[in-house]
């Protein structure tokens, strides 16, 4: 049969042709402006603190009800999703998230700031585990490792340039940084309308960059519109793998959160400075980067569930290390706590989608990540509110509060490490059409 014509199909483990790569650059910009509504808080609520004389810790409050509202967000939007495929949705989302960006930096009034910023948190977290990965299942399935592995860099040049950036713009004027975000956004909202399609064979290519007939191609397209996933919500909740899938990287997702976004204030108990603390932030973040890769590339060479046990014993290890650097007081421990976590974080993001992938495959994947998405990110949001009555109760004593914490993430990071050998390496969704 004739074959669309196609560049360079499949020459290689990182040849994703021209569309691949544009669609593997579009996610690694949702996934960094997704990510620095969360991390760009190190900086922004003292910002506005100082500004306003508002309480911090009020402000931190605000960021565990727009995780619990994400909930429900992502459950609406993985829904829409699944009626009518990732693109509109996700524009749309973009667009919202602009607005909103807009009402945070100007706001003056603690209630306007308040709504602004729990929705923008629920929204981006939303965007952030539906959009991004439904968009990299249609795309990847062998390749799904190194694509994400490019992909899920956005997260770590969020935390590791956009907060110093958001730093350094609040000396051009307090809404600077807010109006950037916000510009960025819709940019990418119109480029997204005018060349982005939810299925590669919507523009004549295929998931890796394989040849496709025109026959092939119509038919594909057809059966993604007609499809309809055998796994409701009644089956999920029936089916082991999606549990495990949900325990693993929810209680991953509880220690990133717990690490990251208070890394500033921990660091600083144990006798670091601002620019010090910000600094092995930044480098946390750095070391993500190529770690994304790699864990990409670990991902495609010794297989998804061998890659995820190797991260989950990574995590359970800086978990361990970061409870001995504060009990210690030792500054080094804790740094080479940070360093594993910054390795850790390229890994997180990326075979979180890759399991579900290889165990749901594409067709139902969005029907299984429209209920895995929502409850992680009840996970990660709850360890806000734990965070903040472990710290309470350790009064003035932020080392123990600290200490405390990382107890618990230890324990919660060794349970994902013993669940991660049950993992499945059968695909027990559809794959091909």
């Amino acid at each position: 049969m004739d074959q669309i014509k196609q560049e360079e199909p499949r020459l290689g483990k990182n040849n994703f042709g021209k569309i691949g790569w544009a669609v593997i650059i579009f996610v690694f910009f949702l996934e960094m402006l997704s990510a620095i509504v969360t991390d760009s808080q190190n900086v922004t609520i003292g910002a506005f603190s100082s500004a306003y004389g508002w309480d911090s810790n009020l402000l931190l409050s605000f960021l565990g009800i727009g995780g619990f509202l994400g909930i429900a967000i992502a459950l609406i939007l993985g829904t829409i999703v699944v009626k009518v495929n990732v693109k509109w949705p996700t524009i749309i989302s973009m667009f919202i998230l602009a607005a909103l960006w807009l009402f945070n930096g100007f706001s003056n009034s603690l209630v306007i700031y308040a709504i602004a910023l729990i929705l923008i948190i629920a929204l981006s977290n939303a965007v952030n585990l539906i959009s991004t990965q439904q968009i990299m299942s249609n795309y990847f399935q062998r390749k799904k490792g190194l694509a994400l592995g490019f992909a899920t860099m956005g997260m770590c040049f969020s935390s590791a340039f956009l907060v110093p950036l958001v730093q350094v713009m609040f000396s051009i004027s307090f809404q600077a940084p807010f109006v950037l975000m916000a510009v960025v956004m819709v940019v990418l909202a119109f480029v997204a309308i005018f060349w982005f399609k939810s299925y590669p064979e919507e523009k004549g290519a295929y998931p890796d960059n394989e040849p496709i007939s025109e026959e092939e191609r119509a038919k594909n397209i057809a059966e993604f519109a007609e499809y309809k996933s055998p796994y409701t919500i009644g089956k999920l909740l029936k089916t082991g793998q999606f549990w495990l899938l949900i325990i693993i990287f929810g209680f991953l997702f509880m220690g990133l959160v717990g690490v990251m976004i208070q890394m500033i204030p921990r660091l600083m108990a144990l006798g670091l400075d601002m620019t010090q603390s910000l600094m092995w932030l930044t480098i946390a973040s750095i070391i993500g980067i190529p770690a994304s890769y790699l864990w990409g590339l670990t991902d495609q060479k010794i297989g998804t569930k061998k890659a995820t046990i190797v991260l989950c014993l990574a995590w359970t290890v800086s978990m361990v290390l970061a409870f001995i650097g504060m009990s210690t007081g030792s500054v080094t421990i804790s740094v080479i706590s940070v360093i594993i976590v910054g390795y850790g974080i390229g890994g997180l993001k990326n075979l979180m989608p890759s399991m579900g992938i290889q165990v749901f495959g594409r067709y139902d994947f969005a029907s299984a990540n429209k209920l895995i998405t929502p409850i992680v990110i009840g996970l990660r949001t709850s360890i806000l509110m734990i965070m903040s009555a472990l710290l309470a109760a350790a009064g003035t004593d932020a080392v123990l509060g600290f200490r405390n914490l990382f107890i618990l993430l230890t324990i919660l990071s060794a349970i994902a490490l013993i669940l991660s050998f049950f993992l499945s390496n059968k695909t027990i969704g559809k794959v091909k059409a």
